[in-house]
């Protein structure tokens, strides 16, 4: 039997940043600079790994190198680890890169008849008209509790739990859940 030696993929393994010694800081163009064990990484960005169950806990560093690769740096595990300074860096870059008003309120869902609907509602970014175009596929159910909405435009808007809105929104709601 001919044994396989050759290796086809490189595989990462997780490296979890230690939080006292992360340095994050924000370059100009809304990324940031990571200096970390004597190493600097420009250009680095965040991402939530659990984002609905997690926002806070195993957020991905990563950075572009030389040949506009994207390479993880490492995992910080909790960012309320981190010290202050460096949690507030990391916190507006989340909230900045994550931003998705929710939605509190339906006051109206109008369906055009040629694939839009229109969402009157209130958010947390104040009053919205909404325009959703193939609902059947921009209104996501997300853990039997939520509810993720893309609009025409791509932006994103989310009701963290259905349950909790007012009775009025829900009945309008369960005519497109």
């Amino acid at each position: 039997m001919i044994k396989n030696t050759q290796t086809v993929y490189e595989v990462d393994t997780l490296r979890l940043l230690s939080p006292e010694k992360v340095d994050f800081i924000p370059e100009d163009s809304g990324l940031l600079t990571l200096k970390y064990e004597g190493e600097e990484y420009n250009r680095v960005t965040l991402t939530r790994l659990v984002p609905f169950d997690s926002s806070d806990e195993y957020i991905s560093a990563a950075y572009k190198n030389d040949r506009d690769e994207w390479k993880e740096i490492g995992v910080i595990k909790d960012i309320n680890a981190l010290p202050e300074q460096q949690k507030k860096v990391v916190v507006d870059f989340l909230d900045f890169k994550y931003y998705i008003p929710v939605i509190t309120k339906i006051k109206k869902i109008t369906d055009n008849r040629m694939g839009y609907l229109f969402l009157d509602a209130v958010t947390t970014a104040g009053e919205k008209r909404i325009a959703v175009n193939d609902w059947w596929h921009n209104f996501r159910m997300i853990q039997n509790k939520m509810i993720s909405v893309t609009d025409a435009d791509g932006n994103r808007y989310l009701i963290p739990e259905i349950s909790k809105m007012d009775k009025a929104s829900i009945k309008k709601l369960q005519l497109f859940i």
